[in-house]
């Protein structure tokens, strides 16, 4: 089931995310430098996504790593996805999915402009279809193959950032889907630490479904810029703006983002190769 990118009562979790890069890409498009890793911090909770790449720039692995004491036994969860790349420019066909006690494969398929439209499991009904209509991004997730198990996701993107974000849910009435969320962000002129275009174009709406159906949180694959604010309504969040601080390196790389409501706190840390 889906993990909305807000948890109670009012502060996003921000995803820790780690990557590591297998070699440089001669992409020109590809930044001068990749993440190497970003760990967030939380009451009771830590999580760490790690990324790795190849030559060409395309992910070959995407892995979360969960430690969490809120419920007063510590619990460990960590899942992947390994990447069937092939070192060219082409975008991987089809990827691995690895629980403790899960293995699927999945297919994906791309449009004519290298754009990710189908992840389909092989082995359940799962299947995910993504379009992009005036240049935003939406995504229609089948859990078990059947409207009345899905996520309807709409990502409307501005000068290249992913500004709103409106999330529908099948509800236990079995009529239309419920708009469960709607947000709104607010940009930096900070560089996003995981963007890149080679990732954005072919596979970032497929790292964010992976990322927020998993441990959750806003880590995001598709902006070219950091967020700072954030606003609207989802799970006890609504009526007020979250402002993130910011603080860069000395050469301008994103270093740590943080923010604070009511006594709740996040705070990433992040690290470059």
């Amino acid at each position: 089931m889906k993990r909305i990118l807000l948890c109670a009562p009012v502060l996003v979790i921000i995803l820790a995310t780690s990557c590591s890069k297998t070699s440089k890409s001669g992409n020109s498009s590809a930044p001068v430098f990749y993440l190497s890793s970003a760990t967030t911090y939380s009451p009771g909770t830590s999580v760490v996504d790690s990324f790795s790449y190849d030559s060409s720039s395309h992910v070959t692995q995407f892995s979360q790593f969960e430690y969490d004491t809120v419920g007063g036994t510590p619990t460990v969860k960590t899942w992947s996805a390994v990447f069937a790349t092939t070192g060219t420019a082409t975008p991987p066909a089809s990827y691995t999915y690895t629980t403790s006690n899960i293995n699927q494969t999945h297919e994906l398929s791309y449009d004519g402009q290298g754009r990710l439209v189908k992840d389909t499991c092989l082995s359940t009904g799962y299947v995910a279809y993504y379009s992009y209509p005036n240049g935003n991004i939406a995504t229609t997730v089948l859990f078990n193959g059947s409207t009345s198990n899905n996520q309807i996701d709409t990502i409307f993107v501005s000068n290249g950032n992913a500004t709103t974000i409106h999330t529908y849910m099948s509800n236990s009435a079995g009529t239309a889907d419920s708009l469960v969320g709607a947000l709104n962000f607010g940009f930096s002129t900070t560089a996003n630490p995981l963007y890149h275009s080679a990732l954005t174009n072919a596979m970032g709406p497929l790292l964010y479904t992976l990322q927020v159906d998993n441990y959750g949180g806003s880590l995001d694959p598709i902006s070219v810029n950091a967020l700072n604010t954030v606003s609207g309504t989802l799970d006890g969040f609504s009526g007020v703006t979250l402002n993130f601080s910011l603080i860069n390196d000395a050469v301008g790389r994103l270093n740590v983002m943080s923010a604070s409501l009511l006594g709740d706190y996040e705070i990433i840390y992040f690290k470059y190769y």
